[in-house]
């Protein structure tokens, strides 16, 4: 009998001999033969190279889908990094954005108190005689000698302006309004000579005071028959 020799690759050989054993073939020449005979009796002509070919073929498809699979499966990976990444991205644009707007309302906050502070030192800078007496309360003439030319002038103003001006012996004294009210409310309410309770009462140095230098002056004086101090007009 005539002998054919094939070179095929070792991979179709093996599908082959897996096949033989499979149909029960003791080796792949019987299994060869077998499907040339078969094709022949069927009328067909026998194309080796076609089922090489198709054989190969089946092969390297199933090759490029494991192969796909795998390539998926880092591709999902890699677009899930891509993601987070992305997502990061974000965080820190977020993070950022929010650091800007806090400096901005810090920087906002400082020009805001810069300027209250120029316009209260502005007011300062503006501030009339009556302005400060209504914050000190009581002015003595003793204490602005050398400070104030025209003394006469400056009294007369603080008068016209709203201040109680009271002419001692030896000084003037202009008097916050507010507070001679209040000095005068707790005067009548005291109905003793005792320093202890007058100081009791006239708790505000500066009440204690204008009222130290009143009695030295004669203009408040205590009533013993009535119990109660009385100012002198």
């Amino acid at each position: 009998m005539p002998e054919v020799r094939l070179n095929i690759p070792d991979n179709i050989y093996r599908v082959l001999v897996d096949r033989a054993s499979k149909a029960g073939y003791r080796d792949v020449s019987e299994y060869l033969f077998h499907v040339i005979s078969s094709m022949v009796e069927a009328g067909g002509a026998p194309d080796i190279s076609r089922y090489v070919e198709e054989t190969v073929v089946k092969h390297v498809s199933r090759v490029e889908r494991k192969l796909s699979d795998v390539v998926n499966a880092y591709t999902a990976r890699v677009e899930e990094l891509a993601s987070k990444i992305a997502s990061l991205h974000e965080e820190l644009d977020e993070i950022k954005s929010r650091v800007e707007g806090f400096e901005e309302r810090l920087r906002e906050k400082e020009d805001k108190e810069a300027r209250e502070e120029r316009r209260e030192a502005q007011q300062a800078r503006r501030a009339t005689a009556i302005d400060i007496l209504r914050q000190q309360k009581v002015f003595y003439e003793s204490s602005i000698y050398g400070k104030i030319k025209n003394r006469d002038k400056f009294f007369q103003k603080l008068e016209r302006e709203g201040a109680v001006i009271i002419s001692t012996d030896r000084e003037r004294i202009a008097i916050d309004r507010d507070f001679w009210s209040s000095f005068t409310s707790k005067l009548s309410r005291i109905h003793s000579d005792s320093e202890e309770i007058i100081r009791g009462v006239l708790s505000d140095r500066r009440e204690m005071e204008l009222f130290e230098k009143l009695k030295d002056s004669g203009i408040v004086i205590y009533d013993a028959t009535e119990k109660k101090w009385k100012l002198v007009e």
